[in-house]
């Protein structure tokens, strides 16, 4: 996961390398220190295992959390701290 311009981008890659496709992806911008400034995030596949998603956070600390669906009954969750400048 990185902080990407105004948004967030996450790739996400199987044990082999390639990338997961077709996921269903929401996720949730949070301050490290303070439930203030929570901001919800809907991811789309912008490449094969590339997912963005458009965010306007102030400058500093967020902690990332995300959740994605595949088609069969997987879930893979995350979390990141992503520093805006």
């Amino acid at each position: 996961a990185a902080a990407a311009g105004p948004g967030v981008e996450v790739e996400m890659r199987d044990r082999a390398g390639q990338p997961l496709q077709g996921l269903k992806m929401e996720g949730v911008l949070r301050r490290p220190a303070t439930q203030a400034g929570q901001i919800s995030l809907k991811f789309t596949e912008a490449s094969p295992g590339r997912y963005v998603a458009k965010a306007g956070p102030g400058s500093g600390a967020w902690d990332l959390h995300f959740a994605a669906k595949g088609a069969g009954a997987e879930l893979f969750e995350g979390e990141r701290r992503l520093t805006w400048p």
